[in-house]
């Protein structure tokens, strides 16, 4: 036999054993999810904790997108818990699982799943869930990821906690800086609304000049004159409306004439 029929013979042996073993892998992985499914959600904390754990192990080591999706799915029966010891840990599962990956699909699927205790309006949980959304903005930018993430952190913008908005807003601008998309621009703008017109007496001001810090960097971002122009206008009209915070009001025009200058040629 030739040595090119021979390397012919073996490729036709090796690479279906191959692929069968990796078929085998990802249907042991997929069937043992399925089994943790009843003791995710059991009664018990300790058996819920430890099938947790197990989710998260399966989701993060696995190379699937399958079985990482599926893992994140299981996810969601503990960090819709309103225990804290049951959702920290999810979340922070959540975060890993979708760090793990470069795949888009997997990405906004964690995200998706912050929006529970993004909305649960208790600090704690929703510290460590705005760190998860900038731990996968960070990892992986793109138009996708920057929408997702936008979409689940608009209520904690629009919190009337200020301890809560500070962390939010600057979440914000970290899910669209490196996005590429100016439709993102456009979305944050439209959230930084909120912090900005915040009549809050107690700590509004930082909250203020937070998001006057926020739309200048949002606005420096974007590609398109017409969000440019947005974020001017947001910012002028702060600074019209600000004249008895003088701090404020200048460095809204600051931040105003740097996104002007930036439509210099």
């Amino acid at each position: 036999m030739s040595a090119r029929l021979l390397v012919a013979a073996l490729a036709v042996l090796v690479v279906p054993s191959w692929a069968i073993a990796q078929d085998a892998s990802l249907a042991t992985q997929l069937a043992e999810l399925t089994a943790l499914q009843a003791r995710v959600g059991d009664p018990d904390t300790r058996v819920r904790v430890a099938a947790t754990h197990r989710v998260w192990t399966i989701g993060l080591a696995s190379p699937s997108r399958d079985v990482k999706l599926a893992a994140l799915g299981l996810l969601g029966e503990p960090v819709g818990s309103s225990s804290d010891h049951m959702r920290m840990p999810a979340v922070y599962a959540i975060a890993e699982i979708a760090n793990s990956t470069d795949d888009v699909q997997v990405k906004v699927r964690a995200l998706s799943m912050l929006r529970e205790p993004l909305d649960a309006g208790q600090v704690p949980i929703l510290d460590v869930a705005i760190d998860a959304v900038n731990a996968i903005t960070r990892a992986g930018k793109g138009a996708e990821v920057a929408a997702a993430a936008l979409g689940v952190l608009a209520s904690a913008v629009r919190s009337g906690n200020n301890g809560v908005r500070i962390p939010a807003i600057n979440a914000v601008v970290c899910a669209v800086e490196g996005s590429q998309s100016d439709r993102a621009c456009q979305t944050a703008l439209d959230l930084l609304v909120s912090p900005l017109e915040s009549d809050a007496m107690i700590g509004g001001l930082e909250v203020r000049m937070m998001a006057v810090r926020a739309v200048e960097r949002v606005g420096l971002q974007a590609s398109e004159v017409g969000t440019k122009a947005k974020a001017m206008g947001l910012l002028q009209s702060y600074a019209a409306r600000s004249g008895w915070e003088p701090e404020a009001r200048a460095l809204a025009q600051q931040a105003a004439a740097a996104i002007q200058n930036s439509l210099k040629p």
